[in-house]
């Protein structure tokens, strides 16, 4: 491993917040990011032979994932019963059941603090490698941006049709749930435009009408929106929906859902298929994405806006 200026000892204050992140390395010294099913745990323990004190144990997956770094924090009641010398580490379970220690034993102090307290920028910034090569960097900070974006408008409780928002360099609409008593699909395009305007996006990507196959009601405006947009229009669903056949075959094994999620098809999953459904692993209920759906969903995105993936 390359010569990395891994860990440093580090200060907590006693009822304070104590927050930080990891920032992973790979084996040549370049950024490294995890995968979904990779777990790292961050963990503060009592710097003696036998403590009797239990160790802090913070879970980090992909998702907490911000900016290239992996952020943890203890709020005051979590510190407030620390006092003395501790060690810090961090540890990586792989999805593919490899298990390394990545920060190794360092020391800690936890201590009251007396007069101002001391901060800095990345003060708790801590600097992990991992014994492995980023050969392909299938996950990028834009794609948890997108999907907690998708997980907003999705969830059933947002009241707005429409939603901008600007992923990386690029303009990403999300049409949500639509008052089809109140607006036709006419007006929908126009607040589109508008709203498109209103933030100097000339050209942004519409997509959204996840379900829209469950929400017939909807069609019109679905029809009107794809036509007004055909160039920038991405059709989200169709593409999730899209059945995979067997090598030189006409035997569905999969779906794009499926496949975009690095996932193996079951029974009931090429049932959903052959019917054109969603499987009901990626599904909250009939007309919801849970956090699989909303995460395929973004990759899917992402892949026909950028080419990601």
């Amino acid at each position: 491993m390359n010569n990395i200026p891994f860990t440093k000892d580090l200060n907590l204050y006693t009822g304070s917040t104590f927050d930080g992140s990891i920032v992973i390395k790979d084996v040549h010294g370049e950024p490294f990011m995890i995968s979904e099913g990779d777990e790292i745990t961050f963990i503060i323990e009592k710097a003696e032979k036998n403590p009797t004190e239990e160790a802090i144990k913070i879970k980090i997956t992909f998702q907490d994932e911000v900016s290239g770094e992996y952020p943890f924090k203890l709020d005051p009641a979590e510190t407030a019963g620390l006092s003395g010398e501790y060690y810090y580490s961090a540890f990586i379970r792989f999805a593919d059941g490899d298990y390394y220690q990545i920060v190794p034993n360092t020391p800690l102090t936890a201590s009251v603090p007396y007069g101002a307290l001391s901060y800095r920028e990345n003060k708790n910034r801590i600097i992990a490698q991992v014994p492995r090569v980023m050969v392909k960097r299938d996950y990028d900070p834009a794609l948890n941006e997108l999907k907690a974006f998708i997980v907003s408008v999705d969830n059933g409780e947002n009241e707005h049709s429409v939603h901008i928002r600007r992923i990386k360099d690029k303009a990403i609409v999300l049409i949500g749930n639509i008052g089809t008593d109140s607006t036709t699909p006419a007006e929908l395009v126009e607040r589109i435009n508008r709203i498109a305007e209103f933030v100097g996006e000339d050209e942004p990507y519409i997509s959204g009408f996840f379900h829209i196959d469950e929400m017939p009601e909807q069609n019109e405006y679905y029809m009107t929106v794809k036509e007004a947009f055909s160039g920038r229009f991405i059709d989200a669903e169709a593409i999730l929906k899209t059945p995979v056949y067997a090598k030189d075959s006409d035997v569905i094994i999969s779906s794009i859902a499926i496949d975009i999620l690095n996932q193996i098809a079951r029974k009931d999953d090429i049932l959903s298929i052959i019917n054109n459904e969603y499987p009901a692993r990626i599904m909250n209920d009939g007309t919801h994405f849970n956090e699989k759906g909303c995460l395929a969903a973004a990759r899917v995105i992402l892949k026909e806006v950028y080419n990601f993936g």
